[in-house]
Order: structure tokens, then sequence, then C-alpha cells
């Protein structure tokens, strides 16, 4: 067992434990990074399923993306107050319960406060500023190394996820990107 100096804590894992903390925040940025790719690949889908234009589903992106740049110096201090696990949990489940909710809306507005508020929110949280948090709390001698892969997860998120995404919206429609997501951040916040 090894001791988390900062916190007091206990560790099973030993040494191992950091990675397994930084494995953990991996996935969790790599699906929001999913999720702020999704709406450029949900455009047409929703334009067709709506009839709404491209500025009102750019909307609800370029609100997300605000909040996700926004949020970050709060969610820091936000994680040292409340632990970076809850806010994390907190964070996941607000993006699984935003895209979940998007399936059932009707109206464009509903798109703009599932997609671009609740979700910029979530994104932002579990942003660059949790890998810093993490990277400076549980590691000292690789912590540029760590650092570097927590940064790659955001464009292998993207990497990974806007083809299969832009695949199953072809096929599928919109609501089984929003449900895939709502289900993949759901299973990482528990």
């Amino acid at each position: 067992m090894v001791d988390d100096v900062k916190t007091g804590t206990r560790h099973p894992l030993g040494q191992n434990y950091a990675f397994v903390v930084a494995g953990a925040v991996f996935l969790a940025m790599l699906a929001s990074a999913g999720l702020r790719s999704a709406p450029g690949v949900l455009m047409l889908p929703l334009e067709k399923a709506f009839g709404w234009g491209r500025p009102t589903v750019s909307m609800a992106a370029g609100i997300g993306i605000l909040l996700y740049g926004l949020t970050g110096p709060f969610a820091a201090a936000m994680m040292q107050t409340f632990g970076v696990r809850r806010m994390v949990t907190l964070a996941l489940t607000l993006m699984a319960v935003a895209t979940g909710l998007s399936v059932f809306m009707t109206e464009a507005w509903q798109y703009i406060a599932t997609w671009g508020v609740m979700a910029g929110f979530g994104t932002g949280v579990v942003a660059m500023v949790l890998g810093a948090t993490v990277v400076n709390r549980w590691f000292v001698a690789r912590r540029g190394l760590i650092l570097g892969l927590l940064t790659a997860s955001t464009a292998t998120g993207t990497l990974i996820f806007l083809p299969a995404m832009a695949a199953v919206a072809e096929h599928g429609g919109w609501k089984p990107v929003a449900i895939g997501i709502s289900m993949l951040t759901g299973i990482l916040a528990h």
C-alpha cells in the first residue's frame, strides 16, 4: 500500500494506482472529446429530422464550446473543494443526462439546452484542466509524459468517435448517436 501524500489516503495498488487514475481520466477525456465533436456529425441529420437551419444547429455547438472554455477555471477550483472523483462523476453524469434527454427533444431550444448548455458545462469539467489537476496530484517523475498522453486523449477521442458517429448517423439518424454517447458517458460515470 502507498499513501497519497496530498490526501492522506492509502491505495491498495501502491504506485500503480496513479496509472489507474490516469487511465480513467484518459477514458473520460476521450468520451468528452467524442461528445464535443458530435454536433458536426449531427448537423445534417438534425436539419433533416426537424427542419432547423444550420445557424440554429450551430448555435448549440457554439454555446457548448463557449461553456467548455469558460468552465475550466471554475472546475479546477471545484475539484480542489469537492474532489476530483466527485466532480468527474458529476460531469460525466451531466453529459449522459444531457445527451439522453436530447432524444426526446422537439424544439430547437431543447437542443441548445442539452447539447449546448448542459453538455458544455459537463465537457468543460472533463477538459485539460482535469488532466493537469490529476498529473500534478499523482505524478512527479513522469509528469510531462502523462500530461502529454492525457492531452492526446482529446485528439484521439475525436479520431476514434467522429468516423463511427458519422457512420451511425448516416445509417440510423441522430438518435442512435445521442443514445450511444449517453450510454458511454453514463457507464464511465459509474
